[in-house]
């Protein structure tokens, strides 16, 4: 009889150590290094033919006063007038920190449209673990049709300091503020987007909530809930009862203060307003394909729903860089009529 309580003391405290461990590791998850990541993107032809020193790299300050880390990479056709950094150290971009980009005094106007004379913005948010590096692949698209793109490390990661991985929860409104204040340097009525991959998506559609001050969202792979990605993951990747994502989470909720099994953009989608293009690959097995769909059908305005074929996780634009442009193109005509 001892020996049988002894085992299951010993498997109690294994299962509970593997759920701190879980908890830990994910939302405190080894970040991706600036060099890693530009390395990554710019090894992709379709990248490395573009021109991707950004113009300028800033900081923007979250209304709770976390510091986000971001670069600013204009539209080509306006490259002449926001400049360029010729040595750009991709390894440690803050080491070119300045006050960051603003539409030029004259472009300010006094009783009438304050759109940075037509101008057209996007901000585009990266995945889990990933940085702001890694929006580039995005970035080609819009800024060849005339698009400035703000990309920014969403917290805990990049450059920003480590705190707390929070799936869109605390980030969503780290996205408000790079809103607010992309409006505040070019002007509260210029014409404004956001993009999102992966967590970069969860935050997106988690910031609905909040009704954000945005003309339209691509949204790439994300998760409708993350409780369905835990326990996939568990029971797929890792053979494992998905229980165990459960406890990871309860456990976040006693030593974080949250649970991430709980994380559920597909809840937070808002009134509708602000126009949805959903992707997916077709082939990615870590957040399945029916997430965007749940999504797409779930959304009270207009959304639209494009798969990839044979792509994996976050390599949608990869597997056909031309098809996603016409993507992007064809729903953004949707958008703006032109």
């Amino acid at each position: 009889m001892w020996i049988a309580l002894i085992i299951c003391g010993v498997i109690v405290v294994f299962i509970l150590g593997f759920g701190v461990y879980t908890a830990a590791v994910t939302t405190h998850p080894k970040k991706t290094s600036m060099e890693d990541a530009w390395n990554n993107e710019m090894s992709k032809d379709y990248v490395k033919k573009c021109d991707m020193n950004p113009s300028s790299v800033y900081t923007i300050t979250t209304d709770e006063g976390y510091v986000l880390h971001a670069s600013f990479l204009p539209a080509y056709d306006y490259m002449d007038e926001y400049g360029r950094i010729d040595e750009y150290d991709y390894k440690n971009p803050k080491t070119h920190l300045s006050d960051g980009p603003k539409a030029k005094d004259e472009y300010r106007a006094e009783g009438g449209l304050d759109n940075c004379n037509g101008q057209r913005f996007i901000i585009i948010s990266h995945g889990y673990t990933y940085n702001r590096h890694g929006s580039m692949k995005y970035a080609t698209i819009f800024r060849r049709h005339g698009y400035n793109c703000v990309i920014y490390d969403d917290r805990r990661h990049g450059e920003n300091v480590k705190t707390l991985t929070t799936f869109g929860r605390e980030e969503s409104k780290d996205l408000m503020a790079v809103i607010k204040d992309t409006r505040r340097r070019f002007g509260k009525d210029i014409a404004l987007g956001c993009h999102g991959e992966s967590m970069g998506t969860g935050l997106s559609i988690t910031a609905l909530q909040y009704e954000p001050d945005i003309d339209f969202i691509v949204a790439d792979c994300g998760y409708a809930d993350l409780e369905n990605v835990v326990k996939e993951g568990m029971a797929v990747k890792f053979h494992l009862p998905s229980f165990l994502g459960s406890l990871g989470g309860v456990i976040s909720r006693i030593l974080f203060g949250y649970n991430y099994m709980k994380i559920a953009p597909i809840e937070h989608m808002g009134s509708g307003r602000i126009p949805i293009c959903f992707a997916h690959g077709g082939a990615d097995d870590f957040i399945l394909p029916v997430n965007s769909q749940r999504m797409n059908e779930a959304y009270s305005g207009y959304s639209e729903y494009h798969e990839f074929p044979g792509a994996a996780h976050g390599l949608s634009i990869d597997s056909d860089p031309e098809g996603y442009e016409k993507m992007v193109l064809e729903f953004l005509k949707k958008v703006y009529g032109a």
